[in-house]
């Protein structure tokens, strides 16, 4: 009786310590700094992104960088979770002057990693907070 009781409160709190994980690993929200790479050009420069939630799944993302080091540019974003997924988010939209911007991210506690594709670019964000 004992170890079938130890064995329940093992499994507990196995299951609350991989819920908590999985939750922080689940949320983009918060500040964000890093920097972004065109892979198809070469081009680079820092970026920023304040990112809050919506709704379970749906959350608003604000980028903020520079092009050539000196052009700013903003431009906001929904990021949609992967169904089936704690850590996956997509966005898609279509963009004045770049056509559709594509972006699928990983957000893990700490990082956030995503490959975009917009017309005949592509490339990645690196961030952290």
């Amino acid at each position: 009786m004992l170890r079938a009781n130890k064995l329940l409160v093992v499994a507990a709190l196995l299951t609350v310590a991989i819920a908590s994980t999985s939750a922080r690993a689940a949320s983009p929200v918060g500040r964000w700094k890093g920097r972004w790479t065109s892979e198809s050009t070469g081009h680079k420069g820092p970026l920023k992104a304040h990112i809050r939630q919506l709704d379970r799944d749906t959350y608003r993302a604000v980028f903020v960088g520079r092009f050539f080091v000196v052009f700013p540019f903003a431009y906001p974003a929904t990021l949609e979770r992967v169904p089936g997924s704690c850590d996956q988010y997509s966005s898609s939209q279509r963009l004045p002057l770049i056509g559709t911007y594509r972006m699928n991210a990983t957000v893990t506690p700490h990082h956030f990693h995503a490959h975009f594709q917009s017309g005949n670019d592509r490339g990645t964000f690196q961030m952290s907070r």
